[in-house]
């Protein structure tokens, strides 16, 4: 016989309460695997006759089959011979409640990735929900690669913080920057937005060299530092940022491609605002603008088998030149 623990007139547990010992008791034996009547009396704060009645009816619950009728395996089960004779629950077999999705390790591990990345934006940063989330998702995952997942921001990560403070102070910020040629010069920016694509952060200016909205790579910057120098009236500029991430300029060097349809959500970010596809074609035709040919040659890099130049013959031949000039660094293969 279980051995009642309520003591006389005390308060009898509500449908609710006893509701939410069912819903409860099946999980916390599942990851036990092997629990006493005793031991779940003592987690639940209930008699053990309470967990006997739990028991035998969970043991009656269940998800009708296919035939809309009960069949063993429909039902909850547990080893009815552990728990006659000694009083241990450990269940055979489980309905639904162990069929939900759950993150694997390395989902999990991906998830994690993401999350401190976008951890290192400044409108993120101070968040406590961010860790709050990574915490569960750590927990969620148990042992695997997910407690271990790291992801490396160095000098970007004390960039965005910098900038970050300049937006919110309307100020602007003094850099090195290195631009796709190779080139380096002092640079003033208004930083208006951060972005984030792929696996790039990307700060949207008003550069004071060139009096115009630009465009700049955070991690091609150095020597990061704020200035008391008052942001202009950005306002209006801010309001027309696109969501395209490089906007064309009046040097830019047009460049006709081809490329499948399916390409398209590929090289979104490189087609001019406003651009529309026609609804008819495939392979497609389309006019790029690119701010010199290192960068045509890095979209064309970036997305092999997949867009091909077209013209101006000026273009075909900096693509050609960047493929023989990769070619050859590879060594000719002997047998």
């Amino acid at each position: 016989m279980a051995k009642k623990t309520s003591q006389p007139g005390a308060v009898r547990p509500s449908a609710t309460d006893n509701l939410l010992l069912l819903l409860a008791l099946v999980p916390y034996v599942l990851d036990r695997g092997e629990v006493s009547a005793a031991q779940a009396a003592t987690q639940f704060g209930r008699s053990e006759a309470d967990i006997v009645k739990a028991i035998e009816l969970i043991a009656c619950a269940g998800i009708p089959g296919d035939s809309e009728a009960y069949s063993h395996l429909d039902l909850f089960d547990i080893d009815w011979d552990l728990w006659e004779q000694d009083r241990v629950i450990t269940f055979w077999n489980t309905v639904a409640i162990d069929h939900q999705p759950r993150f694997s390790a390395r989902e999990a591990s991906a998830l994690l990735a993401g999350l401190q990345y976008l951890a290192t934006h400044p409108s993120y940063a101070p968040r406590s929900e961010v860790d709050e989330v990574m915490a569960k998702l750590r927990q969620g995952a148990g042992t695997g690669p997910a407690d271990r997942i790291a992801v490396r921001s160095d000098a970007v990560e004390s960039h965005l913080s910098v900038i970050g403070d300049a937006i919110s102070n309307k100020v602007g910020i003094t850099m090195t920057y290195h631009n796709k040629r190779g080139e380096s010069g002092q640079r003033t920016i208004d930083p208006l937005v951060v972005e984030s694509r792929d696996t790039q952060w990307y700060v949207r200016g008003w550069c004071h060299s060139r009096q115009a909205l630009r465009t700049f790579r955070v991690d091609h910057m150095e020597n990061v530092a704020v200035t008391d120098i008052a942001q202009g009236d950005h306002q209006s500029l801010i309001e027309d940022i696109s969501s395209e991430l490089f906007e064309p300029s009046s040097d830019d060097i047009s460049v006709t491609i081809e490329c499948s349809r399916g390409a398209l959500p590929l090289i979104a970010d490189y087609l001019p605002r406003g651009v529309a596809p026609a609804a008819q074609g495939d392979p497609l035709r389309l006019e790029i603008p690119f701010a010199h040919y290192g960068s045509l040659t890095h979209f064309v890099a970036a997305h092999p088998g997949r867009v091909r130049v077209l013209g101006p013959k000026s273009a075909c031949v900096a693509v050609h030149d960047f493929a023989q000039k990769a070619l050859s660094r590879y060594d000719p293969i002997r047998h």
